[in-house]
């Protein structure tokens, strides 16, 4: 309609606007990214009608609950779709729906007049989303029975629905008032008035059999899916006619107005999980997939928003998220992400890792080194790439080497080569000076860019103590005042975990704010398995309410059990009924660990042997790797990894982001480490370690990782004497590229590790060059 000159106000039947007109031509208009199935077709309803449409009939139903609750007083009602004044719909519901259909006031009275409403208004909406057609299907079914006063067979749904009118639009009589907005924005028409012969309450509401034979009208909304309304609108619009006819019942029941609202509500707010139709085809073949939605968080979410907000506008802020395994602290912090990144901020993101502490600052170097990766390998960033560098040359000077020596990236930006050695060996507080050069370049980033830092660390719970020392000195020097600097600092960690050795809590980062997140509720669970298979909450109730009781409702313990369940075909896309199905018993009687941990374990232990291996070789460098290193890997072991591990990605078990393959979650990376015994472990590391020795790259990250590797072996895996010394002297080169990084815990673990690798006539067999250093 947009383009076409119209009235403030166009008064007309509601029967005339629902008939299609010659410039509303039919056309396949659904949005983008919506999954497609047959059913829809070009001759789709065009969702400049389709929205509005559904808006109506909301708005219909919302009145008729209003109305319920009021004890079938009613007076014209206004519902506000989107608390927008200008955008409601207001419609005086025709007394016929609302009259009271039966004398009786108990349980089984309400229930008649409630399921003949279902029915009378279910024929409305076929009318409606028909564009003006009777169902074609109508027709009268005789019914026969033998209770007294009653026709044989009659049940009181079908002796009540045989009092009711109907409300045909077709009559032309009934008039209401649209004001003309632009429907290809999907705004809402405004219904002010509707008059028509049944506003007049001296009519009757009632209509008198004139038969003892009872009938019932069977219709068929077959040909509502050929004109191409979604399925799902469809199927709504199919059982508040079969409810009246009590064909239909259980979980796809309607029992009262209420679930209808709701269910065309969710329509309205979420189209792609609940009204356009999902292709269970493509199910068949992926499985169930899950999109990384939060669930139930939105107070936490909304907490730390605030707090960066006024990080950046203000003074530095932190805030760290706590809580136990699986709980979505790390999910949580993405979300973070999201919106700092979509309001201009710049996120910078590390992760410690367990098997990787003995990288000097591992998590704080990834996060920069990553940024500044960006800039050189974006052309778009080039301006901002020359301004951070200018600053950086400006601020720095000749210091901004030993900056480099942490973030190897920036050399390529500033153009230094990496060989260059001009620098001060001696100084005696290199640790100070590093942490005050991460605060310079915080502020230089900040004030170069012109929009704040956001800083992200996962498992802190890992961090060395070099790194959250950094961390607090960034809170403390980073201030707005004198560079109109802005710093956030999140973080997460694990709580509650008896045997995890950890140590830090929010005491240990400056003025933090601390978030707990604990397991979702019920209520939660059932959203979450709502959104994921794009079927109605009353739907899914009973299949949420038994896997909430299963996993308690931990967040990652639903995903993997879900997964499960579809794997195992007890949760399966039907192309038949084009949703997805259960059996809900054979779930019931599932045994399942009471822990995620020894769930996970046993589910690894069920993969084909060849992902079993390649899952377990990865867990063994920590929670993620990069594309380059693994096929690193794959020349130094001499076996392939990449093939296996796409097989996981599709599986749920790792995603691939970018460059790196890393496991969906921490728990599956400790369950695929703990499916070897303690001593083959230490063999794999030690294996691993010598395989790598030999492959060195420019940052040095592939020695660290294989000197690593080395020191969580133990001298206890060596075979061959001479390997002794051979790790000693690996364990000195890392020691000493430690302590030119200043990071000299690291490097006093590198010396102290190299030391347990010597024998005790070590002094005899190997006359080793003593070298001291002042540290």
């Amino acid at each position: 309609m947009s383009g076409l000159a119209k009235p403030p106000h166009l008064r007309m039947p509601l029967s005339e606007w629902i008939r299609p007109r010659p410039f509303q031509a039919y056309g396949n208009q659904q949005p983008s990214g919506v999954g497609n199935s047959a059913a829809t077709t070009a001759t789709a309803l065009p969702d400049d009608y389709l929205i509005p449409a559904l808006q109506i009939a909301c708005s219909l139903t919302d009145q008729i609950c209003q109305a319920n609750e009021e004890e079938n007083e009613a007076p014209p009602l206004q519902s506000h779709a989107d608390g927008d004044v200008h955008n409601s719909i207001g419609v005086e519901i025709l007394p016929s729906l609302l009259s009271n259909t039966t004398d009786d006031t108990n349980n089984s009275g309400r229930k008649r007049k409630n399921t003949g409403i279902l029915y009378s208004l279910g024929i409305v909406f076929y009318e409606i989303f028909s564009r003006g057609e009777r169902p074609a299907g109508l027709e009268r079914k005789q019914i026969q029975g033998d209770e007294p006063g009653r026709c044989r067979g009659q049940t009181e749904a079908e002796e009540l629905l045989e009092s009711l009118d109907p409300l045909p639009f077709d009559q032309g009589d009934g008039k209401i008032d649209l004001e003309a907005v632009d429907i290809d924005d999907f705004e809402l028409f405004k219904i002010d008035d509707l008059q028509d012969k049944y506003n007049d309450a001296s009519l009757p509401r009632k209509k008198e059999s004139s038969s003892n034979n009872k009938v019932m009208n069977a219709v068929s909304v077959e040909p509502l899916k050929t004109r191409g309304v979604p399925g799902p609108l469809c199927d709504l619009i199919a059982n508040m006619l079969d409810v009246a006819d009590g064909s239909l019942g259980g979980e796809d029941a309607y029992r009262d107005m209420s679930d209808v609202r709701d269910d065309l509500q969710l329509m309205l707010d979420k189209p792609s999980f609940y009204l356009f139709d999902q292709d269970m085809g493509i199910f068949s073949t992926t499985g169930l997939q899950f999109g990384g939605t939060l669930f139930g968080r939105k107070a936490q979410l909304s907490t730390i928003i605030d707090s960066y907000r006024r990080s950046a506008v203000g003074e530095s802020e932190s805030v760290l998220i706590s809580g136990k395994s699986g709980t979505g602290k790390s999910l949580l912090a993405v979300e973070v992400g999201k919106y700092v990144s979509s309001n201009g901020g710049i996120l910078l993101t590390g992760k410690f890792d367990q098997l990787q502490q003995g990288k000097p600052f591992s998590a704080l170097a990834s996060a920069f080194n990553q940024f500044c990766e960006a800039l050189v390998d974006n052309d778009d960033l080039a301006p901002m790439k020359q301004k951070l560098a200018h600053q950086v040359d400006c601020v720095f000077g000749r210091d901004a080497y030993y900056l480099t020596k942490l973030i190897p990236k920036l050399a390529a930006i500033l153009g230094l080569e990496n060989s260059c050695s001009y620098y001060d060996e001696d100084c005696t507080n290199a640790q100070k000076r590093l942490q005050w050069l991460l605060c310079e370049f915080v502020q230089v980033i900040s004030t170069s860019v012109g929009a704040p830092v956001a800083l992200f660390l996962d498992d802190l719970q890992w961090a060395d103590p070099a790194s959250i020392a950094a961390v607090n000195q960034l809170l403390s020097a980073v201030k707005p005042t004198s560079h109109d600097a802005h710093f956030f600092f999140l973080g997460c960690y694990r709580k509650g975990d008896a045997d995890s050795g950890i140590t830090i809590s929010c005491d240990d980062i400056v003025s933090s704010i601390n978030v707990e997140l604990d397991c979702m509720g019920e209520e939660t669970v059932n959203t979450m398995v709502s959104e994921t298979l794009c079927l109605s909450p009353r739907l899914t109730r009973a299949l949420s309410s038994a896997i909430y009781h299963k996993t308690k409702g931990n967040p990652l313990f639903v995903t993997r059990l879900m997964i499960s369940l579809c794997r195992d075909g007890l949760l399966r896309p039907s192309l038949r009924r084009r949703r997805w199905e259960w059996d809900k018993e054979m779930i019931l009687c599932q045994t399942l660990p009471d822990d995620v941990a020894e769930f996970l374990s046993n589910t690894i232990e069920a993969l084909p042997d060849d992902l079993k291996a390649a899952l377990s070789t990865l867990s063994c460098f920590g929670a993620s790797v990069s594309s380059s290193f693994v096929e690193t890997l794959e020349r130094a072991l001499g076996k392939t990894l990449i093939d296996s591990m796409d097989t996981a990605v599709t599986e749920g078990l790792l995603d691939k982001i970018d460059d790196y393959y890393r496991f969906s979650h921490d728990r599956i990376q400790e369950a695929a480490y703990n499916m070897m015994n303690a001593l083959d472990r230490r063999k794999c590391h030690f294996s691993y370690g010598m395989a790598l020795v030999p492959f060195e790259d420019e940052e040095d990250l592939c020695f660290f990782t294989a000197v690593t590797q080395l020191n969580l072996a133990g001298p206890e895996t060596v075979e061959d004497e001479r390997q002794y010394a051979a790790v000693a002297n690996y364990n000195l080169r890392a020691g000493k590229k430690a302590m030119d990084m200043s990071d000299f815990e690291a490097a006093y673990s590198y010396f102290d590790s190299g030391i347990n690798f010597l024998r005790n006539d070590h002094w005899e067999e190997h006359y080793l060059h003593v070298e001291f250093r002042v540290v």
